[in-house]
């Protein structure tokens, strides 16, 4: 019986550690996307009713934000890096925050940020995906 229990325990921290390494690298593909302008994989990663509360207070729909980055050329990320990565995973869903510092320009103006971020992602139909975020600046 020990040994079941054991067994049983050691794939659960493997899944865990599995599961936590590919939602760093999912957070790390996300920054990527966003400085590519890789709508394809943006729009497969958030799930259809995901939403950002920006640094502003302001909550953003996925369509929205979708809209704002690839409908005009206002927005244009150049940079982006995160860092500070960490991911907590409770079953089938995981909260994951980090560090973020972006640079670009908005309407022609230059522009760098650095914020501090949090994605809750759950695990649907066989992939992670990111239902909710949230940003919050910090001094450059």
């Amino acid at each position: 019986m020990t040994a079941i229990v054991i067994s049983a325990w050691l794939a659960f921290v493997g899944a865990q550690a599995d599961a936590a390494t590919t939602l760093v690298d999912l957070e790390h593909r996300l920054a990527r996307a966003w400085v590519e302008r890789d709508r394809a994989f943006i729009d497969a990663l958030l799930a259809p009713e995901w939403a950002v509360t920006d640094a502003s207070g302001a909550v953003l729909t996925k369509q929205m934000v979708l809209e704002q980055t690839f409908a005009s050329s206002e927005r244009r990320i150049e940079s982006m890096v995160i860092d500070d990565v960490k991911v907590r995973i409770f079953g089938e869903a995981a909260v994951v925050t980090g560090r973020t510092r972006a640079s670009g320009s908005y309407q022609g103006q230059r522009a760098t940020v650095t914020l501090r971020f949090t994605d809750v992602f759950v695990f649907r139909n066989g992939k992670w995906m990111i239902v909710a975020s949230h940003g919050s600046s910090l001094a450059p």
